[in-house]
């Protein structure tokens, strides 16, 4: 068996792409006969500062295998010493160093898949936060993680900081997820605004998976946000909110 992925990603609309604070990344490692793909996305909290540096760190921190959820405020720490290692000689006006102190805010969610010579493929996925990865089989989700429906997406979602203080209890919000899958399976994974929108249209219509599955490039994508962003739902309310948008979709060959 072989994986693909692909990625794709939005700012919010009137922002530049040096403005957009999610992050994504993918990993490999071939060990004793088993090969593990990891993919990760991340959710900056714009209001925090250097979000954007923050959520990187975590997603490539989880690729990389330097985030280990069995251990999470060891790993936070480390990520957290390499954020400021980063911002270390930043010229920063007075108002913007004590927000510093406050640390940056992100959401994490990381999946990895371990291929061997058997016909299925083992994973094992972590979400800390309201970025959610998708199971699609046969154009139907069977499983959407951590969240179940589009009434848990709020607009305080759980986030990791990269101040120690801030995460005290956030051991109890780690979630985990293990399973297989099998050829011809995907999982995309999605920051909050896109994933709340698959959900949405796919309670009304759940063709816009092969939707998702016809983008064929970055300028697809960029389309499909574009209409989406601009749609209106019968309630009135928009079918996707203006955020920074994330896609990571990953098949299963």
């Amino acid at each position: 068996m072989q994986i693909e992925s692909e990625f794709f990603s939005l700012p919010k609309s009137g922002n530049h792409k040096d403005e957009y604070e999610d992050a994504f990344n993918r990993g490999t490692l071939v060990n004793k006969g088993t090969a593990y793909y990891r993919f990760a996305i991340a959710d900056g909290a714009s209001e925090s500062s250097f979000a954007d540096i923050w959520a990187d760190l975590l997603a490539s921190g989880y690729c990389n295998g330097k985030f280990d959820s069995t251990q999470i405020q060891k790993s936070i720490s480390k990520l957290s010493k390499a954020w400021k290692r980063q911002l270390n000689g930043k010229a920063l006006p007075w108002y913007a160093q004590e927000k510093l102190h406050s640390g940056a805010f992100s959401t994490l969610a990381g999946i990895t898949f371990r291929l061997t010579d058997a016909p299925s493929v083992a994973f094992d996925a972590v979400a800390i936060g309201d970025s959610c990865i998708a199971h699609i089989r046969s154009d139907k989700i069977i499983a959407f993680f951590p969240l179940g429906s589009i009434d848990d997406f709020h607009n305080r979602p759980v986030l990791i900081s990269s101040n120690a203080v801030n995460n005290l209890h956030l051991t109890s919000f780690v979630k985990k997820w293990t399973g297989t899958a099998q050829a011809g399976d995907s999982f995309l994974l999605m920051t909050d605004a896109l994933a709340c929108w698959v959900l949405t249209r796919y309670e009304e219509d759940t063709s816009v998976i092969k939707k998702i599955h016809g983008l064929a490039c970055e300028q697809d994508f960029i389309n499909l946000v574009e209409v989406e962003r601009q749609s209106i739902r019968r309630d009135g309310s928009i079918y996707l909110r203006n955020d920074d948008v994330t896609l990571v979709r990953v098949n299963l060959l």
